[in-house]
């Protein structure tokens, strides 16, 4: 699944290569359901494998936590801000947060992880950083949330595209054109946006799909689609021939900080979190 060859896997399990081959053909065999495409050498993973991979992975989330959970206890006091992010976040109110931060606590150390919800909901779970910033995540067990703003998304296009020259957009508008289509583990996030475009989506070409914004604003920028996507990545592409514009009806998503529950608190996390608000409430993208 993360290697893409036998041997590679073999490489990295240090075994041979066909003990891999063996293992997969045999766990194949009792899941009575393909786990790859054989291409070019390569191994291809299914849409069942993903699924089974996925079920994996929550699997080990107990065993981590305790992992994470002796970490803790080890190292006593937390001597770093570990925070994940959404990408758009991490390049626009995340640099801002953590200057007006430094103001106060010039030597504060951070290591940051940029990561979708699904895995911001992995390491929160875990223990393994102290805040979240993004998409406002849902009531989960061992994890309390705080809103920090809604933002409205945008249409997206070329400085030299047609629909730049009307000051808002509306799914009709769309009719001919190729639009993004956002994809990640939770899809459900994105309901909003297939709901907005459903009664366009016979007459729409949805034919590139991306899980990262600045992935999509790199594609508007070339020239080779338009989106309604998030609009902080828009301060960094601006310089890149695009536009945004009003979508209508508007589509709001709400952003906000997550903590760990009942893990051990860095000493400095409240007044980053109050850095974190100061300038949320500063942005355009949350008016």
């Amino acid at each position: 699944m993360l290697l893409g060859t036998t041997s590679a896997a073999a490489t990295e399990l240090h075994i041979s290569q066909p003990a891999i081959s063996r293992l997969i053909n045999d766990l194949e065999g009792s899941l009575n359901f393909r786990l790859f495409q054989r291409r070019k050498g390569r191994l291809q993973p299914t849409a069942d494998a993903a699924d089974f991979f996925a079920a994996v992975e929550e699997s080990f989330l107990g065993f981590e936590k305790l992992q994470s959970v002796a970490e803790q206890i080890r190292q006593k006091v937390p001597n770093q801000l570990r925070i994940s992010c959404t990408s758009s976040i991490g390049s626009s109110l995340l640099p801002m947060a953590i200057k007006e931060h430094k103001k106060y606590y010039p030597n504060e150390r951070f290591t940051l992880f940029t990561d979708n919800v699904p895995q911001s909901i992995t390491k929160l779970q875990c223990g393994s950083v102290d805040l979240a910033l993004g998409l406002e995540l849902p009531q989960l067990i061992g994890i309390k949330t705080e809103s920090i703003g809604l933002a409205r998304y945008v249409f997206v296009a070329r400085k030299d595209h047609p629909l730049a020259a009307k000051q808002s957009i509306r799914a009709e508008d769309l009719i001919g054109e190729s639009v993004l289509t956002v994809v990640d583990e939770k899809s459900s996030y994105w309901e909003k946006i297939s709901d907005s475009l459903a009664s366009v989506k016979q007459q729409i070409n949805q034919d590139i799909m991306i899980d990262t914004s600045h992935t999509g604003y790199a594609m508007i920028a070339s020239g080779i689609a338009v989106g309604v996507i998030e609009p902080f990545a828009a301060r960094l592409w601006s310089n890149n021939d695009i536009i945004t514009r009003e979508f209508l009806p508007s589509i709001k998503y709400s952003y906000g900080l997550a903590f760990p529950i009942g893990s051990r608190e860095h000493p400095s996390l409240q007044a980053f979190c109050e850095s974190v608000r100061q300038v949320a409430s500063t942005m355009h993208e949350f008016k």
